[in-house]
């Protein structure tokens, strides 16, 4: 039974990703932009072409989830010696357009999705990819303050 609940974990890490992406983690992959990103889900630790970022909230939600489903399984989390999951990201055809007094911003992510968990007996690994639209002009604006008036932002231009 441990083995088949595990395998579904890693499973749904990717689904979630390619469904039901989070705002906040949408508008993080368009201001880093195309590349490897790796979290971290027992951590929160999460990389971006190896760099150090902020924590992804997939990270908490993941790590919230996980634990109900370890509990209603009866599966020790002590068993559970790693949860990552890497994206690779395409980011493309970002844009910001205004209309009455709005600003909306949305760009077209492409996902590779692998996600493994290691427990005390065996790796266990998930693989999917797809793609997504997405606006995120609230998301954005809740995290950095303000959305650029040019995109891709430049590096010394402040939020």
């Amino acid at each position: 039974m441990r083995r088949k609940v595990i395998k579904e974990f890693v499973n749904s890490f990717c689904q979630r990703i390619l469904d039901l992406p989070d705002g906040y983690d949408l508008a993080c992959f368009a201001r880093y932009g195309t590349g490897t990103y790796k979290a971290n889900i027992l951590t929160g630790d999460c990389s971006h072409n190896g760099n150090s970022i902020p924590s992804l909230r997939l990270c908490e939600i993941y790590q919230k989830w996980m634990d109900q489903q370890l509990g209603k399984h009866r599966i020790e989390r002590a068993g559970i010696l790693e949860a990552i999951v890497r994206i690779q990201i395409e980011v493309k055809d970002v844009s910001l357009r205004s209309s009455f007094g709005h600003r909306f911003a949305s760009a077209h992510f492409f996902f590779r999705c692998q996600s493994e968990i290691k427990t005390d007996e065996k790796s266990y690994v998930g693989q999917m990819h797809g793609d997504k639209e997405w606006g995120f002009d609230w998301f954005y604006e809740q995290q950095y303050g303000a959305l650029p008036d040019v995109w891709p932002p430049t590096a010394n231009q402040t939020f």
